[in-house]
């Protein structure tokens, strides 16, 4: 079984996917850093060098290629990976995926304690791309409410899929 997490930047993706992986003794898998890995850019270079259309299509030969290959893996997603090309159903093919669903200002606040989060300089735009994507990470599997403590987060996804 694998476990596929999405939602907006600040929803705690990586830091929750850690946190299961560890307890539950599944691989951890972090696409944005596989994929600076792969290209020996980080995301940013890649969009500055090569475009947004680039790194979209890397992102989705990577579920292709990687991510379809992965079994007993909690994978966080980029942010905006499960929103393009049908991303979304092929990761729900995949495991289960569960959206980290955080309102706005709490996503902007987490976000805003990481200085590599370019997207929030300009915050009307960043709202907008949230009201876009919540579209697309409502059609997971499961959603769970990320806006409290990482925690009871946790405790959520494990009794949905656990059975804990």
């Amino acid at each position: 079984m694998n476990i596929i997490l999405v939602g907006f930047m600040g929803s705690g993706k990586t830091t929750i996917a850690r946190i299961i992986s560890k307890k539950h003794s599944m691989k951890f898998v972090d696409t944005d850093k596989l994929i600076e890995k792969q290209q020996n850019l980080t995301i940013g270079e890649i969009f500055d060098k090569k475009g947004e259309n680039y790194f979209r299509e890397i992102e989705k030969n990577f579920i292709l290629d990687y991510l379809s290959f992965c079994d007993n893996c909690v994978i966080a997603t980029g942010g905006g990976m499960p929103c393009f090309f049908n991303n979304m159903e092929n990761l729900k093919k995949i495991g289960w995926v569960v959206y980290l669903k955080t309102d706005f200002e709490t996503a902007k606040k987490r976000a805003m304690l990481s200085k590599n989060r370019p997207l929030f300089k300009d915050e009307k735009k960043a709202k907008n791309l949230f009201k876009r994507r919540v579209i697309c990470y409502s059609k997971a599997h499961f959603t769970v409410d990320a806006n409290r403590e990482k925690k009871l987060t946790i405790n959520e996804i494990e009794k949905m899929l656990f059975g804990e």
